[in-house]
């Protein structure tokens, strides 16, 4: 329900924006006039084009708030999952803002032949931006960070192939405090690591602290074919339940408020869990669980040390790992008896 009053409350917000653009420029022009204020003094053609421009562009994002939430229940009795509604709301928004983009251009090419004269310097202007492509690409890899909010000061995000705390951003660069590598429970490694602003639009940004301090993790525990698999299991989740079940049961709630569609609750691990897998000398449990990133390896730590004390307490469990075993054959059986 709070998710989609805000949904309403956010596309009735732009449709006031759009109103009182359009009203201040009719103010500005005379259209319009309050008996409180002065007569107008400007003329609207020295702001031509930008008359058109600002509120084509206002009103095409208050279109698009207004339309999303009419999409979202037209199709929501014909499409399962919401996440597939957005992903066809998508395609719709890409179309209405290449119609806006093509009026925003066809105002300011003037319409007619004047375009023709501003021909000359687009080719200049193309000319630049080619040459300039890498600082312009980092700028519009700034302002596009700036306006989604890909991360922020104080962020844990991997880019680039780089894992950091975000220490700075300027318009060309962002610069990381790296943890993780090869040190263990993603420590600080004391490098700084400073990344062009472009590579947002060239690769993934990962960000582990965007909404919520918490992230997956899983521990993988082989035991042999021999074992009692199923009390192996009862022994990790033991182990599970004493060192994380708490937490993670008081934080699931705003874990779940922070979900982008409610069909995402169906798949995320609330509680620990185990998975089976099946290697050549192995069987492997895999316990997955979530805790707070800043303190993912203390977490492990004292999950490897409950387990260890949980399978060290039971004999019908055994640890797998590679060791050698002599077996004799059956001759040298008989032999040795003889």
């Amino acid at each position: 329900m709070k998710v989609a009053a805000w949904r309403k409350a956010r596309a009735l917000l732009w449709v006031g924006i759009t109103l009182v653009i359009l009203l201040v420029i009719f103010i500005l022009g005379g259209v319009v006039a309050l008996p409180w204020l002065p007569s107008p003094t400007l003329d609207l053609r020295s702001l031509a084009p930008w008359i058109y421009i600002v509120p084509i562009l206002v009103a095409t994002k208050a279109l698009l708030e207004v339309l999303r939430p009419v999409f979202r229940a037209a199709l929501r009795s014909h499409v399962r999952y919401e996440a597939d509604i957005f992903a066809h709301f998508q395609l719709v928004s890409y179309v209405v803002w290449g119609t806006a983009i093509a009026l925003v251009l066809f105002v300011l090419l003037g319409g007619g032949t004047q375009g023709y004269s501003l021909l000359g310097t687009g080719l200049v202007t193309a000319a630049l931006i080619y040459v300039m492509q890498e600082p312009l690409l980092n700028i519009v890899g700034w302002v596009v960070l700036v306006t989604m909010g890909l991360y922020k000061l104080g962020d844990r995000i991997e880019m680039n192939q780089t894992k950091g705390y975000v220490v700075e951003i300027t318009p060309m660069n962002t610069t990381l405090r790296e943890f993780g590598g090869l040190l263990y429970g993603d420590a600080f490694t004391g490098r700084y690591v400073t990344i062009p602003n472009s590579q947002i639009l060239k690769g993934n940004v990962f960000n582990y602290t965007k909404d919520t301090p918490f992230v997956w993790d899983q521990l993988t525990v082989s035991v042999t074919y021999e074992s009692d698999h199923k009390l192996a299991e009862k022994l990790i989740l033991e182990a599970a339940e004493d060192v994380v079940g708490p937490m993670m049961r008081e934080n699931r709630n705003h874990l779940r408020s922070k979900y982008e569609f409610a069909d995402l609750a169906d798949y995320m691990a609330e509680e620990p869990r185990v998975g089976w897998g099946m290697k050549d000398s192995s069987v492997d449990l895999t316990l997955v669980y979530f805790c707070p990133v800043f303190a993912k390896g203390g977490y492990r730590t004292r999950l490897v040390k409950r387990v260890l004390e949980k399978f060290a307490n039971e004999s019908r469990v055994q640890f797998a790992y590679p060791h050698m075993q002599m077996v004799p054959s059956e001759e040298k059986k008989v032999s040795v008896l003889r």
